[in-house]
This record gives C-alpha cells, sequence and structure tokens, in this order.
C-alpha cells in the first residue's frame, strides 16, 4: 500500500498555531494591561501553570515576562517562590513619592528652560499634539503621554542618576493604577501646556514654578483616588523641602 502524503492544509496548520503563539513581549503587555486596568486586583498571587494555558505558550515566555513585570514593580516575588500583583500605594506612598520628585523635577524644568541648546519644547509640543490626536484608550494613553512627557524634560537635563532615579520609581504605573476610565485628564494636559509654554520661552523660574504647581495638583487628584479613602486625612500637604539648585545660577 502506497502512503500519501498528508494534505497541504494538515500540514500547514501546526506551523500556523506556531506561528499564533504569543511571544514574551506580547505577554508581558497583556498582562501589564490587565494589571493597570484592574483586571487583575491589586495583591492577586499569579499561577503560571495558568498563565500558560491562558495563553497557549510554555512556561518559559511567561516566566520571562512575570520578570519583567517584576521589574516594573507590578509583581512582587512571592515566599513560594511565586509573584502576586503588588498593592496599590496608600496616602503615604503617594504622599512619599511625589515629595521624592518635587526635589528634582521643577530643578529640571528650569535647567532645561534656561538652556537653547538643551531646550525639548519642541519635543514636548509633538508629545502634546500626538497624545491629543490618539485618545484611544484614555489610561493607557495618558499612562505613555505623561511618562514621555516627563522623561523628556528629565533627559534634556542631562543628569543620569536624576534620569535613572525618575524611570526606576515606576511613578506612573503605580499612581495609575489608582485612575477609572472614568475621569477627566484635561486638568493633566493643561498643567503641562503651562510647563511647555514657560520651558519655549526660555522663562526657568516660570518652569520651575509650572512644574512645582502641576506637581502639587496631581498629588491632590492622585491622594482623592486613593483606594482607601478612610486612610485619607483631612488637610493633604507634601512636606516642603528647602528647594536645592543642583546648578548655581551666581556663578
Amino acid at each position: 500500500m502506497t502512503l500519501q502524503s498528508p494534505p497541504v492544509q494538515a500540514r500547514a496548520a501546526p506551523e500556523k498555531a506556531m506561528a499564533a503563539r504569543l511571544t514574551t513581549a506580547q505577554v508581558y503587555e497583556a498582562w501589564r494591561r490587565k494589571i493597570l486596568d484592574h483586571t487583575i486586583p491589586p495583591s492577586t498571587k499569579v499561577n503560571i501553570h495558568h498563565l500558560s494555558q491562558e495563553f497557549g505558550v510554555s512556561p518559559t515566555p511567561v516566566r520571562e515576562a512575570l520578570r519583567l513585570l517584576q521589574g516594573d514593580n507590578l509583581l512582587v516575588a512571592t515566599s513560594n517562590k511565586g509573584y502576586a500583583t503588588t498593592a496599590i500605594l496608600d496616602e503615604q506612598g503617594v504622599r512619599d513619592l511625589f515629595e521624592f520628585r518635587l526635589l528634582f523635577e521643577p530643578w529640571a524644568a528650569g535647567a532645561v528652560a534656561g538652556n537653547r541648546l538643551i531646550n525639548p519644547s519642541k519635543a514636548l509640543r509633538d508629545e502634546l499634539q500626538r497624545f491629543k490626536e490618539h485618545p484611544e484608550n484614555i489610561k493607557h494613553s495618558l499612562i505613555s503621554h505623561d511618562n514621555l512627557f516627563h522623561t523628556a524634560i528629565l533627559d534634556a537635563a542631562g543628569n543620569q542618576v536624576v534620569l535613572t532615579a525618575f524611570q526606576q520609581s515606576h511613578c506612573h504605573l503605580h499612581l495609575f493604577r489608582m485612575y477609572n476610565e472614568d475621569w477627566d485628564r484635561r486638568s493633566t494636559v493643561a498643567e503641562h501646556e503651562e510647563i511647555e509654554r514657560a520651558i519655549s520661552a526660555g522663562s526657568p523660574v516660570e518652569a520651575e514654578e509650572a512644574m512645582r504647581n502641576h506637581l502639587h495638583q496631581a498629588y491632590r487628584r492622585f491622594r482623592h483616588a486613593s483606594a482607601d479613602p478612610k486612610e485619607t486625612s483631612e488637610n493633604p500637604t507634601i512636606r516642603r523641602g528647602n528647594n536645592p539648585r543642583l546648578i548655581d545660577s551666581t556663578q
């Protein structure tokens, strides 16, 4: 008896299935979105075997994606060598994060405004325009916009230590986890526009003040979006530091 070759369509099926399998990057993006959207609630244990079944992939890309999410501080390792989604920031955590940002972001805004060679006003205008034209998923779009806008200023300032510290805080991911979809983003955009105008005008004092005002206003918004309103105090304040200047403008 002569064995016939399997139909071409049948031979192609496994190859098509392999091509349809998600990569590590795709698993990472899918789970990152679910964590930020609260589809996966905070402080929820993660099962690698269940994830492998969900995405139809081996455990290897799942483990690699989970390590990336741990690097984003969206997952934390548990005592049984597993993972769990991190908790939402409490009132103290929000306050600590904004006090940290107030130490260097107003300085950075002033520094780039006062130097035409590093002034990032065009990049800031382009980013504001890009955000306004692509309002697909407002939470994810604003997370991206906020990160790109603030990073452009810090990157232009040219202090790698400051930029790295900001990036490692993952503040945008943690803060925006507090918000639902039905909130008004207009205040954030208006404050970003005010910062951009001051930087574009080459006014260090106005740029510093615009950034400082933005961070204080953002603190109030995020604080009121706290996951546990019972922990919210009556008078929200951020401790005022000495407003150190890393560059002595008198020299």
